[in-house]
């Protein structure tokens, strides 16, 4: 695979110098370069040509200007054929040969130009020539002896003229001129000497232009130009033939390179077609190994995972395979899986410390693709990885890591002891593929032993919630039986005198009753029949309260040291919720202690300018409430920090603990939109920070209870009529009690139906219903139904001991007003029936 790897680069390089030769060694093009040949030749004839017409036009000799007109399209078409030429070159030469070209086309434009106005003038010149001609034989046939002397004359100044175009001759026909003219105004045809006059002034000013124009043409440097650029062009073409050659030259030399290459590749296909039957049939057999596993039952997956190792033994040539397994993933196959073919002078298992080996691997330049290879045993410098080695008589080891799920499983090993062995990248890729299924075996083994752990786990939960339906259901009869006590008691309280002792009395039967309430409470919550509910609370003390509990239930040896601060400090939570936290927090330490040295309790306030981020949580900016619990423990290790807060995670033995203590500690936390943050180190203990927004100090229910003593003036009816309805006969019979002490007329029932009936005989008898939330016949929700039918405009009041929350849409369809908590007490109740009834 690395030759193919090595291939495609190779020959796609080859390609590309086989095409820069092909392209380079490509010669000239021949039709090209005879054009371009004609091309400059053509200029070089048809310049010699128009310079030839020119002269004979001069001399008017030349009848027409066809010539002329033909040299010159004859020698722009050259030009425009010349930029052929400027391919042959590059680099300087090819900017020469373009200057070359831009000059002659230039210079025959220039020639163009001169031809134009050569033609006009000269036209003109030649007119004035042949009419001054014919003029002045004629007049000097028919003039008389003077007249013919001037003319006489005249030719003759005129001819010297023509011949040498000189200043000093021109100036001696103008003169001659001028006396002609002067002399032919007497005479008889004087326009006729006018005409010779005006045409002989014609003559004198054209003929100097016109020779001017044809010596600018006869020495027009457009054959040179056109030579020279020739010469440049032949030189180039030269060049780019001799490059071509050489390059035709090297072009052959590659092919012949290329035929000894194409050799080379059939051979080592040949060899990587072996190599390539070999690794399906690695493949095939790492195949056959995965699907071994399929459908395999548990008891089955250790032996499967042994007849693997085996057959990957005896395919690869190998001496031994293990696969060792870490204690902490997986207890009871901690010694891992090994298989070794028989032989005398091997170990029949491997020691444990190969783990150690792995794990601890230092060496570098023996990784490759994340796995250890050691194809020479010897070769390993002087250290622990060769004496270890060594002492198991290895010549080669690899060992490749197994992971399932981002987490490390363990290491499959494999050795040679009667020879060398070195693994190609397929192979070492092909390994880790078959390191991927016993890993996956491995896991699916592990996973079904903690499902069945979940089972019964899942079983004990259902029991403890079991129990805690029991406990709720025992609570809410519990609270009926306190409802009757601390309603009675409160009566008790209404009669009796201030200052006697059968008062003092009751009221402390009423505060224990109210403890008995709490407990009830945290029974409901416990049970999940209690409805969360956060008011505003000061910390310190719920907090010190939670501690004194946990110094009644800590033994001797472990002692509680509380620093708590910030006494007025208070937050919005739930009292119980509070007291939760720190039990398990505190029941944690203790136990990270063994329940030996000394458990810390800290509570103070702190603002943060900025928001933080904690170990399980971020915390933003403001105040906040510190609760911190510190032991002096073992401490943890990173790993298990981070799944501290897992349900169901417990590093305890099995029976020894839930994993649900800490678990809820961060619902509870989060439920108050307040972050912990975990601190901890192997045998330096553990500190928990639990961080709780602080709100503004204000009436809590700390203050509230201080006021417990404090008389309230009760507020009382005028005799209005309210239908009470309880299936419990003696909690009915107190709220009977409870309305007539207040001012109230009752009508008692502890049948729903029986109600009902009452109800629908009169309905406007009733000013106000009071009814049970749960009741056989008919809930209280169900009740209130048919009464609001009945008589939409009633109050009706429903009575729960559960307190959990009830749906707002639901009591508002059954018209209920307002839901009260039991026990009833004489105050609660007046308040809430003098809100509906508007009694004073």
């Amino acid at each position: 695979m690395k030759s193919l790897r090595v291939l495609a680069p190779v020959v796609a390089c080859l390609l590309i110098v086989l095409t820069y030769f092909l392209v380079q060694g490509a010669a000239p093009d021949a039709a090209r370069h005879e054009r371009t040949l004609d091309a400059l030749r053509t200029v070089i004839l048809y310049n010699a040509a128009l310079q030839r017409d020119v002269l004979r036009a001069r001399t008017g000799l030349l009848r027409s200007y066809d010539p002329l007109v033909r040299s010159i399209e004859n020698l722009n078409a050259a030009t425009q054929t010349l930029p052929a030429a400027r391919d042959i070159a590059s680099g300087g030469v090819r900017a020469e040969i373009d200057r070359g070209i831009a000059d002659v086309a230039a210079a025959v434009r220039d020639e163009e130009t001169l031809v134009e106005a050569f033609k006009s003038d000269n036209a003109l010149l030649q007119n004035s020539l042949n009419y001054f001609n014919y003029m002045s034989g004629r007049l000097t046939s028919e003039g008389d002896g003077l007249r013919a002397v001037e003319i006489g004359a005249l030719m003759i100044t005129m001819s010297r003229f023509i011949s040498d175009p000189q200043p000093e001759a021109a100036r001696a026909v103008t003169a001659a001129l001028d006396r002609l003219a002067k002399s032919s105004v007497d005479a008889v045809q004087p326009s006729d000497v006018h005409s010779l006059v005006s045409h002989g002034r014609l003559i004198v000013t054209r003929l100097p232009a016109v020779d001017d124009l044809v010596a600018r043409l006869q020495t027009a440097p457009t054959s040179e130009l056109a030579r020279a650029l020739q010469d440049l062009y032949l030189d180039a073409h030269g060049r780019a033939a001799a490059r071509a050659a050489r390059f035709q030259t090297l072009l052959y030399i590659a092919a012949l390179v290329l035929v000894c290459y194409v050799v080379y590749l059939f051979a080592r296909l040949r060899h990587n077609a072996r190599i390539l039957r070999e690794r399906l049939e690695f493949e095939g057999l790492i195949a056959s190994i995965s699907t071994q596993f399929i459908n395999l039952p548990r008891d089955r997956i250790r032996a499967g995972i042994s007849k693997g190792l085996a057959r990957l033994v005896e395919h690869a040539g190998l001496d031994g395979a293990q696969i060792i397994v870490s204690r902490t993933q997986d207890a009871e196959s901690s010694g891992g899986y090994f298989y070794r073919r028989p032989s005398g002078n091997t170990p029949a298992r491997l020691s444990k410390d190969m783990i150690e080996l792995a794990s601890r691997w230092t060496l570098a330049g023996h990784e490759r693709q994340g796995c250890i290879d050691v194809p020479r045993v010897g070769e390993l410098p002087e250290g622990r990885e060769k004496a270890c080695l060594q002492a198991h008589q290895f010549q080669s080891w690899l060992c490749i890591p197994m992971s399932h799920a981002g987490e490390r499983l363990g290491f499959l090993a494999l050795d040679t002891v009667t020879h060398e062995k070195r693994w190609t990248d397929d192979d070492i890729a092909l390994l880790r593929t078959a390191a991927e299924i016993f890993a996956n075996a491995i896991a699916r083994e592990h996973n079904e032993r903690e499902r069945e752990a979940l089972q019964a786990r899942l079983n004990q939960s259902q029991r403890l919630e079991a129990i805690g339906i029991l406990a709720g259901g025992i609570a809410h009869e519990f609270n009926n039986i306190l409802g009757a006590v601390l309603g009675y008691g409160e009566m008790a309280l209404a009669v009796l005198l201030k200052e006697s002792r059968a008062r003092r009395y009751v009221q402390q039967i009423m505060k224990a009753g109210r403890r008995a309430q709490d407990v009830t409470e945290q029974i409901l919550a416990f049970g999940r029949r209690r409805e969360r509910q956060h008011h505003a609370l000061r910390a310190q003390p719920v907090v010190a309260e939670a501690v004194d509990l946990l110094r009644a239930s800590f033994p001797a040896t472990l002692s509680v040291e509380t620093h708590l601060a910030g006494a007025d400090a208070a937050m919005m939570g739930d009292p119980t919720e509070l007291q939760q936290v720190v039990m398990n927090l505190g029941t944690n330490a203790a136990q990270a202690m063994n329940n030996r040295g000394v458990l810390e309790v800290a509570l103070n306030t702190t603002e943060l300018v900025e928001a933080r981020m904690l170990s399980h949580g971020n915390l933003p900016a403001g105040r906040h409430l510190r609760l911190a619990v510190r032991d002096n423990g073992s401490g943890m290790d990173q790993a298990t920090l981070e799944r501290i807060f897992e349900p169901f995670f417990t590093t305890k033995p099995a029976g020894q603990g839930t994993g649900l203590g800490l678990s809820t500690v961060h619902g509870i936390v989060a439920a108050h939109r307040g972050a912990v943050d975990v601190k901890s180190q192997l045998g330096e203990g553990t500190i928990f920070e639990v961080y709780f927004p602080q709100i503004e100090s204000a009436a809590t229910d700390a203050d509230e209870d201080e006021g417990e003593g404090a008389e309230v003036p009760i507020q009382h009816g005028n005799g209005e009529t309210i239908l009470v309805v309880d299936d419990d006969t003696p909690l009915m019979q107190l709220a009977e009690e409870m309305l007539a002490a207040l001012g109230y007329e009752p009508v008692g029932f502890d049948r729903s139906p029986a109600a009902l009936n009452a109800f629908r005989t009169d309905p406007e008898r009733f000013d106000l219903v009071l009814t049970d939330e749960v009741m056989p016949d008919m809930t209280g929700i169900e009740f209130s139904g048919q009464l609001h039918e009945i008589r939409s405009d009633l109050p009706i009041v429903l009575m729960t001991g559960y307190g959990r929350p009830l749906r707002s849409r639901q009591l508002t369809a059954a018209g209920i007003s307002e839901v009260i908590k039991k026990p009833l007490l004489p105050a609660a109740i007046a308040k809430c029936l003098a809100r509906h009834l508007q009694s004073g």
